[in-house]
């Protein structure tokens, strides 16, 4: 989409230099007239020429990654027109998102690049970009708005849970008593989302660095049924609360079933990001947590968090960052377990 074309104030400065040369030739005589009338039309003429052949460019996003407040990611926009031309870009960004997304560039050249800061849980649009594309002189403006939005997940905080809290997600996710693991087959290095259960100390202590031990066979793994509810306005705590709990345990190893007011979501200890992109989206409600190991509860008075029958309030400690965990989001999570909507 294009706006009609419009002179800059250089453009309005030159054409009053034209009408004051025009209106002096009247008073004092044409002697010198053409000098100053005629340079200044074809100036203003080629400009309206200039933009109003310039064909709508296009515009090509790649949108930054998922990541929790206060991640800085990069945004690129790819322009793609028949003729270069000099502009100035902005990007629409929504409240929840902080960057400085208006420059003058080439259009046409290299990518329109810059930074935002994550400020709000949430799904957020980018764009429209807005281009406001000048002749070389600079006299006339013709505005483009090209279509092509994108759009940004920023995660839930994400926190240690308090000692009460962290020892009774341990107890969900430990093995059932007499439950037989299969034959042990080899060691092999640790990686991020193994369970702290399977490390062989002995072996890591020699060393110096963490082995855990594999079995031939280790059965089906545990799944962790946890339930999201909040009253209206405390959505973010429900959030925060239960991305806590998810994550706390996926890093025991144990497979999560969280639902929320907006659905239900299955994810394997590899798959943090699954739930995290779904507690992005969700919002207030009762879900109900009758039969479910955890419940997580955010009302006026407080966050509580229920596990196994004892229930705690949310009190966490230090911050945890995606990084933390050594993970690498992807967009939306990934896309190997369904979403099943409620």
């Amino acid at each position: 989409m294009s706006r009609r074309l419009l002179p800059t104030r250089r453009g309005v400065a030159v054409a009053a230099v034209a009408v004051a040369a025009v209106a002096a030739g009247a008073t004092f005589g044409p002697r010198s007239l053409d000098a100053v009338v005629v340079p200044a039309g074809i100036a203003l003429l080629a400009a309206g020429v200039q933009l109003l052949r310039l064909d709508p460019p296009t515009v090509e996003r790649t949108p930054p990654l998922p990541g929790d407040p206060g991640t800085t990611a990069t945004v690129r926009l790819a322009f793609d027109t028949d003729t270069p031309v000099t502009a100035v870009v902005r990007d629409r960004l929504p409240p929840g998102v902080d960057g400085d997304a208006e420059a003058p560039t080439l259009v046409g050249g290299d990518p329109f690049v810059y930074e935002v800061t994550y400020r709000e849980r949430g799904e957020h649009a980018l764009g429209p970009a807005t281009i406001d594309a000048r002749d070389v002189l600079g006299l006339a403006e013709r505005t483009f708005v090209p279509e092509g939005r994108a759009s940004v997940l920023v995660y839930p905080r994400v926190f240690h849970p308090s000692p009460a809290v962290a020892e009774r997600l341990r107890g969900l996710a430990a093995p059932d008593a007499g439950t037989e693991r299969g034959a042990f087959d080899h060691l092999r290095e640790y990686v991020n989302g193994d369970s702290l259960r399977d490390v062989h100390w002995k072996s890591s202590a020699k060393r110096e660095d963490l082995v855990v031990q594999e079995f031939a066979d280790d059965g089906d793994r545990r799944t962790v049924t946890v339930a999201a509810s909040a009253a209206p306005g405390r959505a973010d705590a429900m959030a925060e609360a239960a991305a806590t709990v998810a994550v706390s345990l996926l890093d025991e190893g144990v497979s999560v079933s969280l639902a929320t007011p907006d659905g239900r979501v299955r994810t394997a200890p590899d798959d943090a990001d699954r739930v995290l992109a779904h507690l992005a989206r969700a919002g207030a409600g009762d879900r109900g947590d009758a039969d479910t190991d955890v419940a997580v509860r955010a009302t006026d008075d407080g966050v509580t968090v229920r596990v196994d029958g004892a229930s705690h309030p949310f009190d966490p400690g230090p911050r945890r960052r995606l990084g933390d965990r050594g993970d690498r989001p992807t967009e939306g999570g990934s896309p190997s377990t369904p979403e099943v909507r409620a």
